[in-house]
C-alpha cells in the first residue's frame, strides 16, 4: 500500500539496514487496514467465488474496482472451467461500478443457480501511482498506513538511549533518569498511540 521509500523519509532513515523488517512492517500494516475496512485494500488481483442464484446483479466484496478479467462457473465438478460470456468479451456484457464493486450483467447474462460455483477474476483496489484513476490512493490512507507503520518499527526498539525514545511517534513524555559523577537528571514524558481508526473510518466496508 505504501512504498519503502516512503516510509524511509518518513523516519529518517538513510541506510538500508533495516529495510527487510521494514518491508514485513508494511505488509503487516497492510493486513491490519484490510482487517480494519472489512475488505481488501492494497491493489491486487482476485479471485471471489459466489454463489449463483439466476441474478444479473453482482456486489463484489472488494473495491475500487479496476477490470473484471474473466467470469467462470463450474458444473457437477469443482473445475471452473464453464466462461459465462461463451468466449465473448467480457467488458461487452457487463458494466462495472468502479466505485462501488457492483457488476450488472448486460445481455441477457445471469449467474447460474448453484453453492459456491461461480468464480470472479478481477482487479481492485488502492495504489500509488494507478493506471486507472479509481485506484489511486488516497492521501488520507496512505497517512494512516505510514503513522501505523512508523508506530510499529519505532515502538520494535527498546534502547536507554534518549535518541531512540525521542523519536517514537505519539511521543509527549518519558521518565528517563541520567546519573554522572557530577549530576543526575530526570526527563519525564508519556506516549499516546495514533487513532488510525478516526482517519480510516469512511473506508470500512457495510457489505456483509
Amino acid at each position: 500500500m505504501i512504498n519503502i521509500d516512503d516510509l524511509k523519509y518518513f523516519l529518517g532513515i538513510g541506510d538500508s539496514v533495516h529495510d527487510d523488517f521494514l518491508r514485513k512492517i508494511i505488509d503487516m500494516s497492510t493486513a491490519r487496514i484490510n482487517n480494519y475496512c472489512r475488505r481488501r485494500m492494497n491493489y491486487s488481483r482476485i479471485y471471489e467465488i459466489v454463489s449463483g442464484k439466476n441474478e444479473t446483479i453482482i456486489h463484489l466484496s472488494n473495491y475500487p474496482v479496476e477490470k473484471v478479467e474473466s467470469i467462470m462457473y463450474r458444473g457437477d465438478t469443482g473445475a471452473f472451467s464453464n466462461d459465462l460470456f461463451g468466449g465473448k468479451p467480457v467488458n461487452d456484457n457487463l458494466f462495472v461500478e468502479q466505485e462501488t464493486g457492483k457488476i450488472i450483467l448486460l445481455n441477457g447474462f445471469t449467474l447460474p443457480a448453484g453453492n459456491s460455483n461461480v468464480r470472479i477474476k478481477y482487479y481492485a483496489g488502492y495504489i500509488e501511482n494507478a493506471a486507472d484513476p479509481v485506484n489511486e490512493l488516497p492521501p488520507d490512507l496512505k497517512y494512516a498506513a505510514m503513522l501505523m507503520s512508523a508506530e510499529t518499527f519505532l515502538k520494535s526498539f527498546r534502547s536507554n538511549s534518549d535518541e531512540f525514545y525521542s523519536k517514537r511517534t505519539g511521543l509527549s513524555g518519558l521518565d528517563v533518569r541520567r546519573k554522572d559523577d557530577s549530576s543526575e537528571i530526570t526527563y519525564s514524558f508519556t506516549y499516546s498511540d495514533e487513532n488510525y481508526e478516526k482517519i480510516i473510518d469512511k473506508y470500512i466496508s457495510n457489505k456483509i
